[in-house]
């Protein structure tokens, strides 16, 4: 439990150190596991994706379990987030913690369907796979210091994300759907990260209140069985393009982010809180297995896999399967191999910033001071 003294900061930002720079702080076992439950959720839905049809079962596992992967992921990314004004280094940051990622990764993916035998596709305009929300994330970090300045942003998001849906030229381009629709988890998980009445609403739900909704929500699952279309979950189309009338696309949409919310809270709340070796570790390359899985998946689609599995036990194996997937593809010797896709070192690119150049030292301690009387040149400004 966080201290009184803490949870009293409001929502003003994380402490800094000298110079404005933030302090460095160990990482939370808390949130490395919800990352760890979250990418292996992602894969999951994904790697049962082709027996959904086939199995009621993963039918319903797969719409129990979406809201464990997507919306904790942006919820999880928005807790981390600052909504102090972009300076050199912050972009420098983004540049090269999401964009080359995305790039890099996006190249990886046309690489590989090229190799298949598919036609040569840059994957810039609309991302593939995973790899929306890699670019939504920079639109989010980039609109979080605006989204701040208005009266009631958290609202402001919500009617965002339910309007969007009549637009029917925002779509799947350049993320534009899901960036607005699933910008409400992220800024309620940088809400919870400034220490503010949310966080200490998260942290005062009961556990045995947080296991009656996630067993609430996965029977609901169950009971709306196939009249829940996995599109609905995904909000990145128009409502006039899913399989509902039109005048149901809010209310659908208001469930389904609603839902999210409920069922990350009760994820946060039921993870453990201390240090897991198997689970904390894996957490800590969450973006790997959230990032890499697509690649594994498509040689597996490519050779015709899932048309060998025939049987329910086949379809329960691959399942766990699956779950081996998540661990693997978050050791540390894949890591190694994909890190310079994944978390790519690019300082190169990049020009020093201030904080980054030597200050002078003072006259006192410099070893030939200026002589007195003598005229030095001003210092120049930075434009």
């Amino acid at each position: 439990m966080l201290s009184l003294q803490r949870l009293k900061r409001g929502p003003a930002e994380r402490p800094r150190g000298r110079e404005g720079q933030t302090k460095t702080k160990p990482r939370d076992p808390l949130w490395e596991n919800v990352r760890y439950v979250s990418a292996t959720c992602v894969l999951i839905g994904h790697f049962i994706t082709p027996l959904r049809d086939q199995y009621a079962g993963m039918h319903w596992l797969y719409n129990a379990t979406w809201h464990l992967g997507v919306p904790a992921f942006a919820l999880i990314s928005g807790r981390f987030s600052s909504a102090l004004p972009l300076t050199a280094r912050s972009a420098q940051r983004l540049i090269q913690g999401i964009l080359l990622p995305y790039l890099a990764v996006s190249l990886l993916t046309s690489l590989q369907i090229w190799l298949l035998g598919g036609s040569w596709n840059f994957f810039v305009v609309e991302p593939v796979a995973t790899l929306w929300f890699l670019l939504s994330l920079i639109f989010w970090k980039i609109a979080l210091p605006y989204a701040v300045t208005l009266r009631h942003p958290l609202t402001v998001s919500v009617l965002a994300a339910l309007a969007v849906g009549f637009a029917e030229d925002v779509g799947f381009a350049f993320s534009a759907s899901q960036t607005v629709t699933f910008f409400p988890f992220f800024y309620i998980g940088y809400l919870i990260g400034q220490g503010g009445w949310q966080r200490r609403a998260v942290e005062a739900v009961p556990r045995w209140a947080a296991a009656c909704v996630t067993v609430a929500l996965f029977g609901g699952a169950w009971l709306a069985d196939d009249r829940l279309e996995p599109v609905w979950l995904a909000m990145k189309r128009p409502y006039s393009q899913d399989s509902y009338d039109l005048m149901w696309g809010v209310p659908v949409r208001a469930a389904v982010l609603v839902w999210g919310v409920l069922a990350t809270v009760a994820l946060i709340r039921l993870v453990p809180r201390r240090r897991v070796p198997f689970m904390t570790t894996l957490g800590t390359a969450g973006l790997y297995i959230y990032v890499l899985h697509p690649l594994v998946l498509r040689q597996l689609y490519h050779v015709d896999f899932f048309r060998h599995l025939n049987t329910s036990t086949e379809a329960v194996e691959w399942l766990l399967v699956a779950i081996i997937t998540a661990a693997l593809l978050g050791s540390p010797p894949v890591q190694m191999i994909a890190r310079p896709f994944v978390q790519p070192r690019a300082r190169w690119l990049f020009r020093a910033t201030e904080q980054d150049r030597p200050r002078e030292a003072p006259a006192s301690d410099q070893v030939f001071p200026p002589k007195a009387g003598k005229a030095t040149a001003p210092e120049r400004q930075p434009i």
